[in-house]
């Protein structure tokens, strides 16, 4: 009898580290970095279709258009296309925190990105010389880390899905 407590303790410890569909519960990724991690960020990703876009937690047109951003992660995942995310709220603990959950909340696939501290204008040049660092901004790269497309507004996903589609198409 007193094997049973110490099983089905062990049991809830096994079974709430996973979730439903078997993936873990603990946080998505979040990685930091910073201008002089940019061009290693694209050029990581080089041989697929990239979407990078740039977002905060306080930015109400980020958060409106996340959801489609990660449907089209998903949706495209398996068809040469890689959606990273790259948060420019503050990066320290505490926000942090706030990122995680909220990628957690959304269902983003990992890893995601948080702008590291330094010189806010030369991380803007670094995403892009004609990027005024608007948010949401979003950027779409071919299979050869050729920037195809900028988008400094809130998307939807019928019209991320066509320029990810023609992107994809276009050789």
């Amino acid at each position: 009898m007193k094997q049973f407590p110490l099983l089905f303790l062990l049991l809830i410890v096994s079974v709430s580290g996973t979730r439903a569909q078997g993936q873990p519960t603990s946080a998505p990724a979040l990685l930091s970095v910073d201008a002089k991690g940019i061009d290693a960020l694209r050029a990581k990703h080089k041989g697929k279709v990239l979407v990078m876009n740039f977002w905060a937690t306080w930015c109400t047109p980020c958060v409106q258009e996340f959801p489609d951003l990660v449907k089209l992660q998903k949706s495209y995942a398996t068809k040469g296309l890689d959606v990273v995310f790259v948060s420019i709220d503050d990066d320290d603990a505490k926000t942090k925190q706030r990122v995680t959950s909220f990628l957690r909340k959304q269902k983003a696939l990992p890893p995601s990105y948080i702008k590291s501290g330094g010189d806010d204008e030369q991380f803007i040049n670094a995403v892009s010389s004609e990027w005024s660092g608007a948010i949401p901004a979003t950027f779409i790269y071919n299979k050869e880390g050729t920037l195809v497309k900028t988008k400094a507004e809130e998307l939807n996903y019928e019209s991320l899905k066509a320029l990810v589609e023609k992107t994809i198409r276009d050789k």
